[in-house]
């Protein structure tokens, strides 16, 4: 088996287990109810933010065997809750106070596990803890880190107005990223005066994250203001295929080249080339979940699943071969991989979701958990959070120096203190909307 093959395998193994820990908080209560919210919120924390920082971190190397346990406790508990079902008369009341099968249950899973997942990463990265090969990759491959802002897009594209067949002005998509630049520029302007160190080579001099977030917005908006979103796939196929052969020809070559940036273009050359690919999986991930919801019942959306799965695993095994995967370019194989890990994601937290509403409406099964659903209602301001820690932490102490159990107990704090205000958010009704 090729590296390449071996890092795209180790990177999903290291994503999947977080659906297992986000089951296994949803079925708990079945066994062990609990009402009061900060039992629920310490329950949670423990079941699923911590392995997560786990994962990533201090049990990076036996991930295979993490997913092998987690697997046979939860089949465990699903065996025991099927042979309770059996046995016993379906409630006429059910005891799930929410719709079970609507697309917020499995989506909100999906995004807040996205979220999730990247804010424990974007500070771990600095510590020794955290296995240098997960970090962003200099030019191609596959890793950990290299996931974050392709998959942050899915999340984004999948929910969109567009995607439930409603028309988002552009000058609201204007307004929105004007809030994303505003920040960009913000981050920008406190790395320089702290020295933070941020590396040329992800997005360039100047450009960012929220910069590619308001760019990708803002001309995803434009293309489906001209074209009929039934058909926007066109458009993602077409601007991806044009996107692979510019840099084939030259873009690749000019991108990682190590000649000096004379100017504004050639100082953020990364970001500006990487944001025709982020617009492609926008709006490829806004196709799919309009795709998805167009469907009626649940063999068709399983079928769907399916083949968007297929396909997108098929393109990244040959783009892999042929013109290689770089979060750097954005490139096809780049899409297609961010697209088989976010749609297979997906597909699981779906298949949960119906097996609930089928076989298990006897039992007191939480929709969501707490948690991801605060992280759902404030995302940004979760992930703005997790910025403003990560940088306070860097500029207090050395990371690179702290200890293995440091690291975990700063870490631990770090991830409390981020899903704790998401959560007083959450319960006190507070929505602060910037996209």
């Amino acid at each position: 088996m090729s590296g390449d093959a071996e890092d795209a395998i180790e990177t999903f193994l290291l994503v999947v287990p977080s659906f297992f820990y986000v089951v296994l908080a949803t079925t708990l209560p079945a066994f062990l109810p609990y009402s009061s919210k900060q039992l629920n919120f310490t329950v949670e924390f423990i079941i699923i933010v911590i392995p997560i920082i786990l994962n990533v971190t201090v049990f990076a190397n036996i991930s295979g065997n993490i997913l092998f346990i987690i697997s046979l406790i939860l089949f465990t508990f699903v065996a025991l809750m099927l042979v309770n079902t059996l046995y016993k008369p379906t409630s006429k009341e059910t005891k799930i106070t929410k719709p079970l099968l609507n697309r917020e249950n499995f989506v909100t899973n999906v995004r807040s596990t996205i979220n999730l997942i990247s804010v424990v990463a974007i500070l771990a990265v600095d510590f020794n803890i955290f296995p240098s090969r997960f970090s962003k990759t200099p030019r191609t491959g596959f890793s950990l880190m290299d996931l974050g802002v392709g998959l942050y897009v899915f999340a984004n594209g999948i929910v969109a107005p567009e995607a439930r067949g409603k028309k988002d002005p552009i000058t609201n998509s204007i307004k929105s990223s004007i809030a994303l630049i505003i920040i960009g520029i913000l981050r920008l302007v406190s790395t320089k005066a702290t020295h933070y160190h941020v590396s040329e080579m992800e997005y360039g001099i100047h450009w960012n994250f929220f910069i590619t977030l308001a760019v990708t917005k803002i001309l995803s908006s434009c293309i489906l203001n001209i074209f009929d979103v039934n058909y926007i796939y066109i458009n993602a196929i077409l601007l991806t295929v044009a996107h692979e052969t510019l840099l084939q020809m030259f873009l690749k070559s000019w991108i990682f080249s190590t000649d000096k940036r004379t100017n504004l273009i050639s100082a953020n050359k990364e970001g500006i080339v990487s944001s025709v690919g982020y617009v492609s999986l926008y709006l490829f991930s806004l196709y799919f979940s309009y795709s998805l919801n167009k469907m009626k019942t649940q063999h068709n959306k399983n079928k769907l699943f399916f083949i968007w799965i297929i396909n997108s695993l098929l393109i990244t095994c040959f783009c892999t071969y042929k013109f290689e995967v770089s979060r750097r370019l954005a490139n096809c194989g780049y899409i297609a991989w961010i697209l088989f890990i976010a749609i297979s994601m997906t597909w699981l937290f779906y298949l949960w979701d119906s097996l609930k509403k089928n076989s298990f409406v006897n039992f007191n099964l939480n929709c969501c958990p707490f948690i991801l659903e605060a992280i759902n209602s404030n995302g940004l301001i979760f992930f703005l959070v997790a910025n403003v820690l990560t940088g306070l932490v860097n500029l207090t102490i050395t990371t690179n120096l702290v200890s293995s159990m440091n690291s975990l107990i700063i870490l631990i704090v770090y991830m409390l203190i981020n899903c704790g205000l998401a959560s007083v958010l959450y319960s006190s009704k507070i929505k602060l909307k910037l996209l």
